[in-house]
Formats: C-alpha cells, sequence, structure tokens
C-alpha cells in the first residue's frame, strides 16, 4: 500500500464510519458496512506496522535499503 493509496484507505474508513452513524441503514447494510470498515482498518494497521518495523530496522542499522524479505513480506 502506497502513500496515496493509504490516504484513500483512510477517506474510505471515514466515510464507512459516516454511514454507520447514519440511523438510517437497515440492519443488512450496517453489517456490511461494519466488515468494510474492519478490512480497510486492519489493512491499514498492517501497512503502519509494516513502515514502523522498515524505520526501526533502518535507524538501528542505518541502512539505506531495506530488505523486504526481512519482514516477510515482498515490497509492492
Amino acid at each position: 500500500m502506497a502513500k496515496a493509496n493509504l490516504a484513500e484507505k483512510m477517506k474510505e474508513l471515514e466515510q464507512v464510519v459516516e454511514k454507520l452513524r447514519q440511523n438510517e441503514l437497515d440492519i443488512e447494510e450496517a453489517v456490511k458496512l461494519y466488515e468494510s470498515g474492519i478490512k480497510l482498518a486492519a489493512a491499514i494497521k498492517s501497512y503502519l506496522e509494516e513502515v514502523q518495523t522498515k524505520i526501526k530496522v533502518l535507524s538501528e542499522n542505518g541502512e539505506k535499503e531495506v530488505d523486504a524479505s526481512k519482514f516477510g513480506r515482498k515490497e509492492q
């Protein structure tokens, strides 16, 4: 997930939250929105954790580039 993609996902999550705050939703739509919000939040969290790990490795090792295999994921 790139920076622009992160911003898009954050905006999408904000929209889901706003829709969930409306009392006009039926239960099926609310459940779908909630599920979508949970998936978005998990993707955002995963990305931020990956970035945090990269920063930690860079700081500790003074590396200019980070080997993605150190994180168990491929660079995207």
